[in-house]
């Protein structure tokens, strides 16, 4: 069990830390990056007028649009030559995310991490074996990361196939399996294609991230492996899990404030939100130095619970991720904008964009994107071949760039919906 008396200051600390670290991160933003200086001028504002965690509502947002039109380094903060780690991820938008970290920002994050893995029981005994998709590599670095970090030995990310990572599951002896949702219940069902039983297995805990856990899901991943189910909420743009970790007393995710100011507001009108009321999840960084966020809008709609927690952890709650209120969509934990899709599929018909049709499936519990284009009179071809080329270079185009899978179907018609 976690000592959060070591780990986490009290709530009246806690505030006084966010306060000093808020106005630290302002001033910073608004001295070394252009994009939140002009944004500061056209408000009339300064960094000094903050003077209370309240009055961050004053703040500018910070948009998904905003990193893409600064693309790559106009959101850093510091120098290049500060700069240890550049990490780019295909985003949701134009333009790739680039995030940069300093050497100090990356000793935080590796703390973060593995306060992921401490409050959930993980310790330096463990073996923590890592199977996350190729686009979740920024995830499986920090991961590793942690668990490195808090002493654990750590079997990383790598290119097996799920019948080859469980017999390394087996034959390592691992105590703990990091993954997502999609991936551990497919795990399940090929352990009964091998004639598999968690028996067989050392597994005592798993850590699943990047996708929402459904109660239905988690019981068939802890009736077939035997383990005790954590979770964790982290977004890419700030670096990606460490956000916010699951309570070990089952009451939501405690969100790590010494680090993150969390707000939720009204998504239409951007105006704050009580706590116990769903609507956006907005972020501002406080520690991070190379790539400050102020009120970085995440698209998550969630809420936040101040209550005391059972569990004595004194850092607020975060509840469940209950939808998004944008288009984006996630495929097994990668997020895409159905625009990127759009301009994909341009750039293969010769800047035409037929009809088509995006519907998320699941095959053996993995997501897959199936992709309807109706052939219109300038798509059709009587070469069959020419058509079905445009299916391969979608498929081939979707798994290079975001690391996923997907089934393109040609149809006559695209029904209404």
């Amino acid at each position: 069990m976690v000592d959060w008396r070591q780990e986490i200051p009290s709530r009246e600390e806690l505030e006084l830390l966010q306060l000093e670290r808020l106005q630290s991160t302002l001033n910073r933003a608004y001295r070394q990056v252009k994009f939140y200086r002009r944004l500061f001028d056209r408000l009339d504002l300064r960094p000094d007028d903050i003077q209370d965690l309240a009055e961050v509502s004053k703040l500018p947002f910070t948009t998904r649009s905003d990193l893409s039109e600064n693309y790559p380094y106009g959101m850093f903060a510091v120098p290049l030559r500060d700069i240890v780690r550049i990490q780019s991820s295909p985003g949701a938008t134009e333009n790739p995310v680039v995030v940069g970290c300093t050497a100090g920002d990356l000793r935080f994050w590796r703390e973060l991490s593995a306060r992921l893995y401490r409050s959930a029981g993980v310790g330096k005994d463990d073996i923590v074996q890592i199977i996350l998709a190729s686009g979740l590599n920024n995830w499986a670095r920090d991961l590793k990361d942690g668990a490195e970090h808090l002493g654990a030995s750590v079997i990383p990310a790598s290119n097996l196939n799920f019948a080859k990572q469980l017999m390394v599951m087996r034959d390592y002896k691992t105590s703990v399996l990091v993954t997502t949702p999609s991936y551990a219940h497919h795990l399940v069902s090929v352990m009964d294609k091998m004639g598999l039983m968690a028996a067989d297995l050392h597994l005592r805990r798993a850590l699943l991230v990047a996708e929402p856990l459904p109660s239905s899901v988690r019981a068939e991943i802890e009736a077939g492996l035997q383990v005790s189910i954590t979770t964790a909420y982290g977004i890419t743009e700030v670096l990606g899990p460490g956000l916010a970790f699951s309570c070990p007393q089952g009451q939501g995710f405690h969100f790590s404030e010494d680090h993150f100011l969390p707000e939720i507001i009204d998504p239409k009108t951007g105006a704050q939100c009580s706590h116990n009321t769903t609507g956006e999840l907005v972020l501002t960084t406080l520690s991070a130095v190379a790539f400050p966020l102020l009120r970085f809008r995440t698209g998550d709609l969630t809420e936040l619970r101040a209550d005391a927690c059972p569990c004595g952890c004194p850092l607020i709650r975060l509840g469940d991720i209950v939808g998004r209120c944008d288009p984006i969509f996630s495929v097994g934990g990668i997020k895409i904008h159905p625009q990127q899709i759009n301009t994909y599929i341009q750039e293969i018909v010769n800047g035409h964009t037929p009809r088509h049709q995006l519907h998320l499936k699941r095959e053996e519990a993995l997501a897959y994107l199936e992709i309807d284009i109706e052939v219109d009179e300038t798509l059709f071809s009587d070469e069959v071949k020419c058509l079905e080329a445009i299916g391969r270079r979608l498929r081939r185009r979707l798994r290079q760039n975001f690391g996923i899978e997907a089934r393109v179907s040609l149809v006559e018609k695209i029904s209404a919906t």
